[in-house]
């Protein structure tokens, strides 16, 4: 499986990686990810790419729903 940097692991699109597009930090880098967003990849593409900022939100407003 080829890893592509510039794409979230979960849905392919763009995750606009601060760090992949020249800039000095990702935006990433501000935000909190709770472990278990990580349980949805595979061993082979953890921190290898950004998850994105859409699909972040979207699992911490699923969470939120769930509490």
């Amino acid at each position: 499986m080829k890893i592509d940097v510039k794409k979230c692991p979960i849905c392919n699109q763009s995750n606009n990686c601060g760090n992949e597009l020249g800039q000095s930090t990702c935006w990433c880098s501000k935000e909190i990810f709770p472990e278990a967003i990580f349980k949805q990849l595979t061993e082979e593409q953890l921190h290898k790419s950004c998850i994105c900022k859409k699909c972040l939100d979207n699992f911490k407003k699923s969470r939120e729903r769930a509490d």
